[in-house]
C-alpha cells in the first residue's frame, strides 16, 4: 500500500484531473463540487476570495462569474493573474474601502470565500488557535463588505475551528451547512462551512 507521502508527491487521481483541467490547484475541484451541491454562483455576481494563492479557486470563480462578474482575490503571497480577475497583494487584516475604488458599484460583495489554513503543527490546540485566528480575519471582511443576503464558504478543521465558526455564521446568517467534498483528501482534517442569506 503506498504511503501518503508518495500519495502527496505523486499527486492523487484529483490532482491530476486538476493538473488537466488547467487549474492551479486540487482545490478548484473541491470549490467546484461545493458549487455545484450548495452555492449557486451566478453571472455578474461579484466575489471576494481570501487567501487566494495559488489562484485555484480564483480560476473556477471567474469561470462560474463570467465575463460580466467581479472576482477579487486577495493574498499576501505575489499570485499569477487569473485573466479577468482583480488582485489586491496585501494581507486581508488590512483590506481598506479604497482598495476597491475600480469596482466600487460591485461593492459590497455577493459571496465571501475563504480557503486559508494555517500551517499544521500536529499540535491539536495551536493548530486550532490559528485556524480560528484565520476565521476571526475572514468574519470581519464579511462584516465590512458582504452585502445583506449574501453568502460565504470558509474552510475550517474539525474541532473546535469548526463549532467556533458554526456558531459564529449561525448568528450572522439565516442558514449554516457543513460541507466535506469528495476531492478533499479522506485524512484531511479540512472541512468547509457555508452561510446563506446575511443577516
Amino acid at each position: 500500500m503506498p504511503n501518503s507521502k508518495t500519495n502527496y508527491r505523486d499527486g492523487d487521481a484529483f490532482t491530476r484531473l486538476s493538473k488537466r483541467s488547467g487549474y492551479r490547484s486540487r482545490a478548484s475541484l473541491k470549490l467546484k463540487e461545493i458549487l455545484k451541491k450548495d452555492i449557486l454562483i451566478k453571472k455578474g455576481m461579484s466575489i471576494i476570495d481570501l487567501g487566494s494563492f495559488p489562484g485555484g479557486w480564483t480560476q473556477v470563480i471567474k469561470e462560474s462569474a463570467g465575463n460580466k462578474g467581479t472576482v477579487v482575490a486577495v493574498d499576501i503571497q505575489k499570485m499569477k493573474e487569473v485573466k479577468g480577475a482583480f488582485f489586491i497583494h496585501k494581507s486581508i487584516t488590512e483590506l481598506e474601502d479604497n482598495d476597491f475604488e475600480e469596482f466600487r458599484e460591485k461593492v459590497p460583495f455577493d459571496l465571501v470565500l475563504s480557503d486559508m489554513a494555517p500551517n499544521i503543527s500536529g499540535i491539536r490546540e495551536r493548530d486550532d488557535a490559528q485556524m480560528i485566528y484565520l476565521v476571526e480575519n475572514a468574519l470581519s471582511v464579511i462584516d465590512r463588505f458582504l452585502k445583506k443576503g449574501g453568502s460565504t464558504l470558509i474552510k475550517v478543521f474539525q474541532g473546535e475551528s469548526l463549532d467556533y465558526t458554526r456558531n459564529a455564521l449561525s448568528y450572522r446568517f439565516k442558514t449554516c451547512k457543513v460541507s466535506k467534498p469528495s476531492a478533499s483528501r479522506s485524512n484531511s482534517k479540512e472541512t468547509y462551512l457555508i452561510g446563506k442569506d446575511f443577516k
